[in-house]
């Protein structure tokens, strides 16, 4: 029996080892973001629709940090709904630009783009200190045992 638990316990630490390598962090989910949205920017400025398209399609569909999501749970708690509302309208136009590149609507993109930078700003303003502070303690404590 103890034999089986310790193999129970090797396999759950290596899935957990090889989850936190695979799930990228938030903070690299952010600047993945920036960069996809400097590059949306870049688009637009040109009116290079592909470029426009690309972007966004990466604006939508970007990863998540799954191993630190609980951390913002915890930390948000009653609040998540708002942290998720802000990345579902950014997900939402996104996606919608998307569609309008397609149509090379650059009036529509605007106004999608509009929303997208609204929505980034309020939840950076409301969240971003916070979060880093928790994530940033979380990772202090986990390395000092």
């Amino acid at each position: 029996m103890k034999l089986f638990k310790t193999a129970i316990f090797m396999l759950l630490l290596a899935f957990s080892v090889y989850a936190s390598e695979s799930s990228p962090t938030l903070k690299s989910v952010m600047k993945g973001l920036g960069d996809s949205v400097d590059e949306l920017n870049r688009g637009i400025f040109y009116e290079d629709f592909k470029v426009i398209e690309t972007a966004a399609h990466k604006i939508a569909n970007h990863p998540k940090p799954k191993t630190q999501l609980p951390i913002v749970v915890k930390t948000l708690k009653e609040r998540m709904a708002k942290f998720k509302s802000f990345d579902s309208k950014v997900h939402d136009s996104a996606a919608e630009i998307v569609e309008l590149a397609r149509k090379q609507d650059l009036n529509s993109i605007m106004e999608k783009h509009t929303v997208i930078m609204n929505n980034c700003v309020a939840c950076h303003t409301q969240f971003r200190s916070e979060i880093s502070q928790a994530l940033s303690s979380f990772s202090k404590n986990t390395k000092a045992k």
